[in-house]
């Protein structure tokens, strides 16, 4: 008898004959089921924005602020430092208010304009620990402090070793102020102040296999990739620009859509012309 020929069927009690198409559903579900658990469910897909270095100009981060309020698909922002200018008590009550305006919660990085002379405990006041991580659906998020030449020392590294080794997730972003090293190739020593940690840091994400890298300082954008690594510099929330036009130059924002181990990178440029 040939398998599930019709004539087999014919042949079959009725009650024989459902028993046994019952049994051939059941197996045509459970070979499907490992192909659909590898497709990517809508929990697995999520889109969020870094930024950095608005110091104190309204107009253009108010108008990233609009651009990301009319994004409906936008779960949260990354600020990769410099909030302020000087980091008075003035100037961080004026950026309060204007992240108020900021549809989704924002996470915030300590830059060397919001730490110095004081302001790293403006900063502890009005957003907590400087350095932390948290976990967004299938992805892991780590904010580390390199905002002044001491600031990261053995035991931030230690704390981020730990945090690494606990980390169960498909993809893991990290984010600092200062670049561990300059992807535009121009401000070669505007960095990190320890040039060995920094490599030391760059061997720590490429062995704990750490999808993206960001930060600011320096004004405007570029990206490359080291050792499986992608770092990207987002300096270019409204702070005078450092970059030339055409070598990223520009204001923006950075949107990255995470769906599954899937990640997209999109630069959205903003209009600096009065209106």
């Amino acid at each position: 008898m040939i398998w599930g020929s019709p004539k087999s069927y014919a042949c079959l009690p009725a009650r024989q004959v459902l028993g046994t198409m019952s049994a051939i559903l059941l197996l045509v579900v459970f070979f499907a089921l490992p192909a659909l658990s590898m497709s990517t469910s809508p929990q697995e897909s999520f889109s969020f924005v870094v930024f950095g270095d608005n110091q104190g100009n309204d107009r253009v981060f108010n108008k990233i602020i609009d651009s990301i309020n009319h994004d409906p698909y936008i779960s949260f922002a990354v600020h990769v430092g410099d909030m302020v200018d000087s980091p008075t008590e003035k100037e961080y009550q004026h950026f309060l208010g204007l992240i108020k305006r900021l549809n989704v919660k924002m996470f915030p990085t300590m830059g060397n304009h919001d730490a110095v002379y004081g302001g790293d405990k403006r900063f502890n006041k009005y957003f907590g620990r400087v350095y932390y991580s948290f976990d967004h659906k299938n992805s892991h998020f780590i904010v580390m402090d390199n905002s002044l030449k001491n600031s990261f020392g053995k035991k931030q590294f230690d704390w981020l070793i730990t945090d690494l080794e606990k980390n169960k997730k498909v993809n893991t972003f990290v984010f600092f102020h200062k670049p561990l090293y300059d992807p535009s190739g121009i401000f070669l020593d505007y960095i990190m102040s320890s040039r060995e940690t920094a490599e030391k840091l760059m061997d720590v994400f490429k062995t704990y296999h750490v999808k993206y890298v960001f930060f600011g300082h320096i004004h405007g954008y570029a990206r490359s990739v080291r050792a499986g690594t992608t770092y990207i510099l987002s300096g270019g929330a409204g702070g005078p620009l450092h970059l030339p036009p055409a070598l990223g130059g520009f204001y923006h924002y950075v949107k990255i859509t995470v769906k599954g181990d899937k990640i997209k990178s999109e630069v959205i440029k903003i209009d600096a012309q009065e209106r």
